[in-house]
C-alpha cells in the first residue's frame, strides 16, 4: 500500500500534462493473469475455426470445453497429455456427441475460476487459451465446443 501511495505522489508531483508517459500503467500486476483488454479472438497457429465460442465467452460453459480424438491414437493422446496433463479423456458422447462416431472418445479441459478462468463465465487465462489452441491445431481434432449439461 506504501508503494501505492508513493506512486501516486510521484505521479501527482511530476504530472504527465499531455504527454502519453502514463498511461497504461499498472502497478503490482500479477503477470499471469493479467490480459491487455484488446487481446484478439486468435489462435497463435492453425485451428482457431475448430473453436466454436469466443476467447470472451471461453468459459461459459458448465466447468469444461470438449472434442472428440481417436482412442487408438497414442501419439495424439501422448500429445494431449503434453499440452495439459488437466485433458482427460474417456468413452462417452457429451456436447462434441463423440458416440455419434464409433472409434472416438470424449476429452475435455477443465475451465474452473479462478484455476482456468479469469472469471466465472468469463475468459480462460492465457495459458489455457494457448492449451486449447495446441489442441485445435491438432489435425485429428474436428471441433472443441463447450460442455453444457442439459
Amino acid at each position: 500500500m506504501l508503494r501505492l501511495g508513493l506512486a501516486i505522489a510521484l505521479l501527482a508531483t511530476t504530472g504527465c500534462g499531455d504527454d502519453d508517459c502514463c498511461t497504461g500503467i499498472v502497478i503490482d500486476a500479477p503477470h499471469d493473469s493479467y490480459v491487455p483488454p484488446d487481446t484478439p479472438d486468435v489462435c497463435g497457429g492453425p485451428g482457431r475455426d475448430k473453436i466454436k465460442f469466443t476467447r470472451a465467452e471461453s468459459c461459459a460453459n458448465d466447468g469444461s470445453v470438449e472434442w472428440c480424438a481417436p482412442a487408438a491414437d497414442t501419439q495424439l493422446a501422448a500429445t494431449l497429455a503434453a499440452i495439459s496433463p488437466s485433458i482427460y479423456c474417456a468413452p462417452g458422447g457429451g456436447r462434441a456427441n463423440c458416440s455419434a462416431t464409433p472409434g472416438l472418445v470424449l476429452c475435455s479441459y477443465p475451465t474452473s475460476y479462478p484455476a482456468q478462468c479469469l472469471s466465472q463465465y468469463g475468459e480462460m487465462t492465457p495459458a489455457v487459451w494457448d492449451d486449447i489452441c495446441e489442441v485445435a491445431a491438432q489435425p485429428a481434432i474436428t471441433e472443441i465446443v463447450p460442455t453444457i449439461l442439459e
